[in-house]
């Protein structure tokens, strides 16, 4: 009688053939998890931080904008939110159009010098925009900074990196707020 020993399930094959499958799913996670952790690092290389602030005297005001990020910003929208309603106007159009149209007297003589806003807009990593700047008249110069300062005039802007990554800031003092 010729008795066959049975075949062992888990031969030496199996065993290696099994080991290269595990040393091959646990390379693929590893090249997955590092490709995250690549990408992550790109986009947090180029991004924006846009900051809106209030700087002066009693004599002068300035609305600021900056780009405090470490890549530049691109404008996609902007919008002043005042007394209930939303004006797609940027801060010298609204200035101008809605508040200084509406009381002159303050406003006359005023010397103001602004900057527009306008969609597309690129504003680089480091660079501050003086958005309106009035001076030598203190009377108009507490108006604009309660208007602004005290976000009863709230400017909302939009803007992207350059992954297209979506922010918003919502006036002064507010932190940008990814928009998913």
């Amino acid at each position: 009688m010729n008795k066959e020993t049975p075949k062992r399930f888990w031969d030496a094959d199996k065993l290696l053939g099994l080991s290269a499958l595990l040393v091959s799913l646990s390379s693929l996670w590893l090249f997955y998890f590092q490709t995250q952790l690549m990408q992550k690092q790109q986009y947090a290389a180029v991004l924006p931080y846009l900051e809106l602030w209030n700087t002066g005297s009693e004599n002068s005001y300035s609305l600021v904008l900056a780009n405090n990020g470490i890549g530049p910003a691109f404008v996609q929208s902007f919008e002043i939110h005042y007394k209930g309603k939303t004006y797609s106007l940027d801060p010298s159009n609204f200035l101008g159009l809605e508040i200084i149209a509406k009381d002159t007297a303050t406003y006359k003589n005023t010397p103001i010098i602004y900057s527009n806003l306008m969609k597309g807009q690129l504003i680089p990593a480091g660079k501050e925009i003086k958005l309106i700047t009035i001076e030598n008249n203190p009377n108009a110069v507490q108006k604009i900074r309660e208007l602004f300062g005290s976000n009863n005039a709230k400017l909302a802007i939009v803007f992207s990196s350059v992954y297209d990554e979506k922010w918003k800031t919502e006036g002064i003092g507010s932190a940008p707020q990814k928009i998913e």
